[in-house]
């Protein structure tokens, strides 16, 4: 798979879990799009038929109604089931052992050391956080858009070191979609995105010892 499909595949994935919009249908009822999926599909052992929940059906309004309603069902409503999409959620909020926070360990937190990270990482990169994530610059969104950006220019093992220490967490928002029995839609996104960094980004690993940081 060449780079630029691999920057291509993240902007992708980013889009899936961004708010449904129109855009997101227009991406959607592309041929290069839906070709990319099942090209990705079939590399990764899986059924090309996977891609079926992302081609709509005849009535574009209900497409995407539905999908706007799984969302915020998913991911956004107060009484739904508020699935986080941020790193810091899923991790304790500090390694800090002298911290002295009495919450220092405790998960379900924004704003942990995973954030305070990247925001260090954009900030050396002269990199601006929209404003919509401004008190989640950990969110899965923006972590995909900047693993987007790394496949553009930066070395494999950068690429292999940010997702072996912020995109760690994939499978476990993979169970939280899971048990929520949720759209086939949303569950086949959350497949895409782990399959793609199980097979794609492998070949950039190196061990521990010869991690070259991102700034």
């Amino acid at each position: 798979m060449t780079t630029q499909e691999k920057e291509q595949i993240c902007s992708i994935a980013a889009t899936l879990f961004s708010p449904p919009d129109a855009l997101l249908v227009d991406d959607l009822d592309q041929e290069g799009f839906r070709l990319l999926l099942v090209k990705c599909f079939r590399k990764w052992g899986c059924d090309p038929e996977m891609v079926s929940p992302f081609i709509r059906g005849l009535d574009r309004d209900l497409f995407l109604g539905a999908l706007q309603s799984e969302y915020e069902r998913l991911f956004t409503a107060l009484d739904g089931l508020r699935i986080s999409l941020v790193e810091s959620t899923y991790k304790p909020w500090t390694l800090d052992k002298d911290c002295g926070v009495i919450f220092a360990a405790s998960k379900g937190l924004v704003m942990g050391d995973w954030a305070a990270h990247l925001l260090d990482i954009y900030e050396c990169l002269s990199l601006e956080i929209p404003e919509d994530f401004r008190s989640t610059p950990d969110h899965l969104v923006l972590e995909l858009e900047f693993l987007s950006l790394l496949h553009q220019s930066a070395p494999k093992e950068w690429i292999s070191t940010f997702v072996e220490d912020h995109l760690d967490w994939i499978p476990e928002l993979k169970k939280e979609i899971d048990k929520a029995g949720s759209s086939p839609f949303y569950r086949n996104s959350v497949e895409f995105v782990q399959l793609f960094l199980e097979h794609e980004t492998n070949d950039g690993k190196v061990k521990d010892h010869g991690k070259k940081r991102i700034c």
